[in-house]
Order: structure tokens, then sequence, then C-alpha cells
């Protein structure tokens, strides 16, 4: 038991001596991509297959050990698409733009390579605002998940203290499963993919 415990303790100790800790800010901006093709009641809605520019903020703690690195961050991210949504007793197509708020938590495991980093970790969103021209233009409910969980992998490169990054975030759930028309629940998976460009300062 001594023998255990003398280990852990010199295993802490290196560690405190050879880690190198780093925590700064982040912000950026977010290329999303949300599909969507599905009629529903009385109408066509379907999701515009051009990215839509959102944005994102927040900050980050790097733990630096031996090329290897563990980096937690906690970020506000703003997603923003766009829907062509058409009456299909008139064929007459209207749009319709969404926005929503979420906060990130990407925890990204990686390594470094002198300046260059290449990382992969999970993501767990919790969606915290969400404003659609959608139940406007057809009077129906979207419902969404309050939290989903995706992924984030991508690389990028530190110049002194400032670091610029590039992502893509796929979700490994839905954003949204579920419409209600008339109070008759219509089922749907929508998922959003993201590139993520990123510009850091590290403290």
């Amino acid at each position: 038991m001594k023998r255990i415990t003398l280990i852990s303790v010199f295993c802490l100790l290196a560690y405190s001596l050879f880690a190198q800790l780093d925590f700064g800010l982040k912000g950026g901006l977010n290329l999303t991509n949300i599909s969507m093709d599905m009629e529903a009641g009385d109408y066509q809605i379907t999701s515009n297959p051009r990215s839509q520019i959102g944005y994102h903020f927040g900050g980050q703690m790097r733990i630096s050990l031996f090329g290897v690195f563990i980096q937690p961050e906690l970020v506000f991210t703003s997603i923003a698409t766009e829907y062509t949504v058409t009456e299909l007793t008139t064929e007459i197509p209207d749009i319709a733009k969404q926005r929503i708020g979420r906060v990130d938590l990407p925890v990204i495991i990686g390594a470094r390579l002198g300046t260059l980093r290449l990382g992969v970790g999970p993501v767990v969103s919790k969606i915290v605002s969400n404003k659609s021209d959608l139940t406007d233009i057809t009077t129906y409910e979207t419902s969404l998940k309050s939290a989903t969980i995706g992924y984030q992998l991508g690389g990028g490169f530190d110049i002194w203290k400032f670091g610029l990054d590039i992502r893509y975030e796929g979700n490994l759930s839905k954003l949204g499963d579920q419409m209600v028309i008339s109070g008759q629940p219509i089922n749907f998976d929508t998922r959003a993919r993201q590139i993520i460009f990123s510009l850091s300062y590290t403290f």
C-alpha cells in the first residue's frame, strides 16, 4: 500500500513539473448545414443546401504533456440555417430563417507536431434559444432536442500566443425529431454539420 502511494505521489509530482497548463479565449465563424426535406401537412419544407454563416465565442483550457494535449472548452455557438417552404396548394415558395443558440462543451484530445496541432473529441451541446420563421409561416411547432452529442476533429497551429484552428463537427444525435401539426406529431430526423474556423489567444 505504501509503495502504491509513493508511486502515485511521484506521478503527480512528475506531472506537475512537466505538464503545461494554458488558458485562453477563442472566437470565430462557423458554416452550418442542416438537412431537411419533408412534406408536412400543406407544406413542403426543404433546407437550403448552401451552408449558413454563424459565430461562436468562449474560453478554453489546454493541458500539454510530452507532445500530447487535452483541451476542454466552453463556447457559445449561434447556428444559422434557411428553409424553402412551399405551400402545396399554390406551389408558392417562401423563405424561413432559423437561428439556434447553443452552449457547447468540446473536449479535444490530440498531439502536437511542432507548431501544428491535430485533435479529435466529443462535444456536448445544450440548446438555449431557438428563433425560427417556420412557426410564423406554417403555424407548425418544431420540437428540438434540449441537448445533443457530437464530435469534432481537425487541426490548427500556434504563432506566439495566437492559435488558428479549423474543425469539422458532426452529430451523433438528432437536432430535431418532431413537428406538431394540428396536435398530431410528425417525426423527422434533422442533424447539423459544421465547419468551424477559430482564432484563439492564450494567456
